[in-house]
């Protein structure tokens, strides 16, 4: 049976460390995309579950947002925003035309606690206080 000594030198000490943050970080991401998998199912990319996450972060914090801003976030073109805004429309988000210029498409949330056990979880997951609301 192998010894699990701690390393004593400085370079050991280091890579030891290395090791246990990269495992931790894996370890939690690999968690997070479970959770994304399940939330979303396996076809979704990583691009519409950025533009998700970016897009309802922003919405807790302000009562609408653009494609543009979406796009501009997230580094995704605008045009990808839209395909997947217009998916999920109905479910949490519809569209608005802007007051000022009916060109603009807004995103606005209809129902705020749509999908909050899923937040819950990632929360959990990265090791965030879910009480502290």
């Amino acid at each position: 049976m192998p010894s699990h000594k701690r390393p004593t030198n400085p370079q050991s000490v280091a890579a030891a460390r290395t090791a246990r943050l990269r495992y931790k970080t894996l370890s939690r991401l690999e968690a997070v995309l479970h959770l994304m998998v399940e939330r979303y199912g396996s076809r979704t990319t990583l691009g519409e579950a950025l533009a998700v996450a970016v897009t309802m972060a922003r919405l807790c914090r302000v009562d609408r947002v653009t494609l543009a801003e979406i796009a501009d976030a997230t580094g995704l073109r605008k045009q990808n925003i839209s395909r997947w805004a217009q998916k999920r429309m109905g479910q949490s988000i519809e569209f608005k035309s802007n007051e000022d210029d009916r060109r603009i498409k807004e995103i606005v949330l209809i129902d705020p606690g749509q999908g909050q056990e899923y937040v819950e979880a990632v929360a959990r997951t990265l090791g965030i206080d879910t009480r502290d609301r």
